[in-house]
């Protein structure tokens, strides 16, 4: 029996238990054939075998981003990028270059502005002049605030005299006017709801170019954190792109915990669907984010001593969202960000695992995503639960320094995964894109030397939660496997498994770390078939 497709002469990093390294690997049917060395696998080789010489470089099982908003994100692509700029000015010109390209009356949107890189509060009064009759909503890059202008804020009916939804906040000036800033979901939804939404054919164009996108980043597959305010149109598009063939990714797609009464009806469960495409966790929100002010802490923020965050979902409603899940046959996945979010998180499913974790049969293990900040005490907990931290280390280029303005000491314990992973915490990494870039090398680069592009802070920023490059890339391959419960079948390069892989223009193990973030996928490999060459 002959190969479909055989990558040889490679320094392949299998990340299978009895032979971690190889020099070849032959593909047949979608699936890994045959791993060994280049002479041997060579023998496999048929008329219609196409052979790629890998020419030395490194060859990885197929990277999953563990933590993604992929529609989100698809749509984003296309709006105006205000990543990473540090003068309020520079914001200004790029708003108003996007309102002079829009026609009369269209919204105009922009993303990923941070407020603690300016000196001034965005609000709208900073952009009304540049866009006076159309309606302007900027994302704050952590996706929990939105900065809209007064026109946006007049087409949703919003006033002074429009109260705070519960478990959200309306930024106002001193006289009580709505500033536009509105953090949180119930908050966003109030100018949301008034956005025109885009057409089916609009929205998986978009999900096409970005699935090509990324193929080009090395990515097979993705855990996709949908969320209430997506409604199922996620699952939808996915499928309609499915049944066409064009789904060129892994999809583990977690269901909004509002959806979990349909759900049961239904008799849908963790793991309906195929390889393809399957139904993943249960999603809830625990608090809100480090950025907006809305993580849940167990002491003040530096400076806002009366500031202690926001509980989205309660301990007790949290309770009953686990167990019923459970019931239903889904695991849970759980947004916390702030120690006391995290910590009320753990106490739950820590209660649940001790009551009822020991007879439910759940395909796959019960997850907190984030775990942004801990406390000391807490750190040992997860793993004690069967819990897996599902956190995003590129988030460590944007955010250290803001942890060290509004968590003081308490920041030694933020992105902790070494003290994780040394209690025995199972990890899984992702990108929470669009918040941050999706591009696994820059996630892999923050883990090991946990520094900036500008390599600052000289040294890593507390150096002594580095990971090393093997322990980075498991969390973007096996971890995400055994996270989805299919790491009998997917996250290594051995006989049987899914041939997913990828092959990169250095080899991270040999370069100076410094040099990972410039590192691309030279061949991306799907179901056995050739998706990017570089």
């Amino acid at each position: 029996m002959t190969a479909d497709l055989i990558l040889t002469n490679g320094r392949i990093y299998t990340l299978g238990a009895t032979r971690p390294w190889v020099e070849a690997v032959a593909c047949r049917d979608g699936r890994i054939m045959a791993v060994g060395d280049s002479a041997a696998i060579g023998e496999l080789s048929g008329p219609r075998t196409r052979v790629v010489d890998c020419g030395g470089r490194l060859v990885l099982p197929g990277l999953t981003d563990a933590h993604i908003h992929f529609l989100d994100y698809a749509i984003r692509r296309r709006q105006v990028s205000l990543f990473g700029l540090t003068d309020l000015a520079t914001v200004r010109e790029r708003v108003a270059a996007a309102v002079a390209d829009a026609a009369p009356g269209e919204w105009v949107f922009g993303w990923g502005w941070d407020s603690h890189r300016w000196d001034a509060q965005p609000a709208a009064a900073l952009i009304d002049d540049i866009s006076p009759r159309n309606p302007v909503v900027l994302t704050r890059m952590d996706m929990h605030t939105w900065w809209v202008n007064s026109r946006a804020m007049e087409l949703a009916g919003v006033s002074a005299a429009t109260p705070d939804p519960i478990e959200a906040h309306i930024g106002r000036y001193a006289d009580g006017r709505p500033s536009g800033l509105f953090s949180e979901w119930n908050a966003i939804a109030l100018i949301e709801r008034h956005v025109p939404p885009a057409s089916e054919q609009t929205l998986l164009a978009r999900l096409e170019e970005a699935i090509a996108e990324a193929h080009r980043l090395g990515l097979t597959g993705i855990h996709d954190q949908r969320v209430e305010r997506e409604g199922a149109r996620s699952l939808r598009l996915f499928q309609t792109l499915r049944r066409a063939g064009k789904l060129g990714l892994r999809v583990h797609s977690n269901v909004a915990g509002d959806f979990l009464g349909e759900a049961a009806t239904l008799g849908l469960a963790s793991g309906f669907g195929d390889d393809n495409l399957w139904l993943g966790h249960m999603k809830a929100f625990a608090d809100g984010a480090m950025g907006s002010g809305t993580a849940h802490m167990l002491a003040p923020i530096e400076g806002q001593p009366d500031n202690t965050g926001i509980v989205v979902t309660p301990p007790d409603e949290l309770w009953r969202l686990i167990t019923g899940a459970a019931e239903a046959g889904f695991p849970i996945s759980v947004h916390a960000i702030g120690d006391r979010a995290v910590r009320e998180v753990l106490d739950v499913m820590g209660e649940w695992q001790a009551t009822r974790g020991q007879t439910a049969r759940l395909p796959m293990p019960q997850r907190i995503e984030h775990v942004q900040v801990s406390h000391p005490d807490d750190l040992g907990r997860a793993a004690a639960y069967g819990v897996v931290a599902s956190v995003q280390p590129v988030h460590l280029q944007t955010d250290w320094r803001t942890a060290d303005r509004v968590w003081g000491d308490r920041a030694r314990y933020a992105y902790a995964f070494r003290s994780l992973l040394d209690r025995g915490t199972a990890l899984a990494f992702g990108s929470d894109a669009p918040v941050a870039p999706p591009n696994p090398m820059l996630g892999i680069y923050a883990a090991v030397t946990r520094q900036d592009g500008a390599g600052e802070p000289a040294g890593g920023w507390y150096p002594q939660e580095c990971l090393t490059v093997a322990e980075a890339i498991e969390g973007y391959t096996l971890g995400p496997a055994r996270l989805s419960g299919k790491a009998d079948r997917l996250g290594s390069i051995e006989p049987g498994k899914y041939a997913d892989m990828v092959v990169l223009s250095r080899n991270l193990f040999d370069i100076a770390p410094a040099d990972i973030p410039a590192t691309t996928a030279w061949l991306t490999v799907f179901n056995g078939r050739v998706v990017h060459e570089g």
